[in-house]
């Protein structure tokens, strides 16, 4: 029959995992407060940190047990959600095979987000912080390294490339989410421009970009069998 140990470093081992978790959920908070301040805020103000703890409902000297500046818990946000946008998406992009699908079909998904989701899009494009560790700049690399490989990409060094491309990823989803005109035209457009500065073959770019348009409609009326997030079912 088995006892609970009541030994020294048990009682250690549990009081550890309680401190984490309380660590764990007060963090959670503050970046939950964040994001509400953000939201709700009055245009032509800029939210500040007595906004955040008065929102999470917590002292200036919690705040800054977890984040040295407001910047910071932005930042973390944003690399929080652009990472959980990415593993979402994962389904319907990680069966294909052929760079380009997956580039072109990758990019479009981003700004159709932005579309659907502009408080997501205020968050979601922070890749300043650390550019290189977010799950999509990783993908982006692969893609861009098997394409070159392929023969299908070409560029001088694939970390500027995927800089140069989470760049452009960003100010369309920036622009998308803020509003524009045209927006089946323009997000056409940017999916092949981004295909372009890879030298990806001229003639194909188009049929890149209806692949991608048409591969993803499908996918939203339930065509491929792929699971649905939830914030892509409003389309």
């Amino acid at each position: 029959m088995n006892k609970k140990s009541n030994s020294p470093s048990a009682s250690r081992n549990h009081r550890v995992d309680v401190a984490e978790k309380k660590r764990a959920n007060m963090k959670s908070k503050l970046l939950e407060a964040t994001m509400n301040v953000y939201n709700n805020v009055t245009p032509g103000t800029t939210p500040v940190i007595e906004d955040i703890i008065l929102e999470a409902k917590v002292s200036r000297g919690t705040f800054y047990n977890y984040f040295n500046s407001l910047e910071e818990v932005i930042q973390e946000i944003g690399q929080n959600l652009s990472d959980q946008m990415t593993t979402e998406i994962l389904p319907v992009y990680n069966i294909l095979n052929e760079p380009w699908q997956r580039f072109s079909v990758g990019f479009r998904l981003w700004l159709i987000r932005a579309k659907l989701d502009p408080a997501w899009a205020a968050f979601a494009t922070r890749f300043d912080y650390a550019p290189h560790h977010t799950l999509v700049a990783e993908l982006m690399a692969a893609d861009i390294k098997s394409g070159v490989k392929l023969k299908q990409f070409s560029c001088g060094n694939i970390d500027a490339a995927t800089d140069f491309l989470l760049g452009a990823t960003s100010g369309g989803v920036i622009a998308v989410g803020q509003g524009i005109k045209n927006y089946d035209a323009y997000i056409n457009n940017i999916v092949k421009m981004a295909l372009l500065s890879l030298s990806y073959d001229p003639k194909k770019c188009d049929i890149a970009v209806k692949f991608s348009h048409n591969y993803l409609n499908d996918w939203i009326k339930g065509k491929l069998n792929i699971n649905i997030p939830d914030w892509a079912k409003s389309l």
